[in-house]
């Protein structure tokens, strides 16, 4: 019998559940355009912020986007967010899914074009 586990670290799970969701698409929908890639924001070699997606089939999943606080503010989020866009479009994405949270991501997306 199957038991649920909470895991302190996603790594494994993580792996599975990817491996075992892009198994079930490729046997019902056949083999599909998959990419990951991230673009980041840097002072010298410092990462100071970042944004990282996934085109599956045509579509750009924006998965983690964030910045350092002192960069708020001066369009470095538009930036990256049209970075991902042109990067996504190249691979294939003609549409863009972005998730987030109501505190984190509130206010953002209305103000950048996507």
């Amino acid at each position: 019998m199957a038991k649920i586990s909470v895991e302190r670290t996603i790594g494994k799970t993580k792996k599975a559940v990817l491996g075992g969701l892009i198994g079930y698409n490729t046997e019902t929908m056949g083999k599909q355009k998959y990419k990951r890639f991230a673009i980041s924001l840097r002072e010298g070699d410092k990462i100071v912020g970042g944004i990282v997606g996934e085109v599956w089939t045509t579509v750009l999943f924006i998965q983690l986007f964030w910045m350092e606080q002192k960069l708020r503010g001066k369009d470095y989020g538009t930036r990256l967010i049209k970075a991902i866009e042109g990067r996504g479009k190249k691979v294939w994405g003609d549409a863009i899914i972005c998730g987030h949270d109501e505190f984190s991501g509130a206010g953002l997306l209305p103000r950048v074009r996507l």
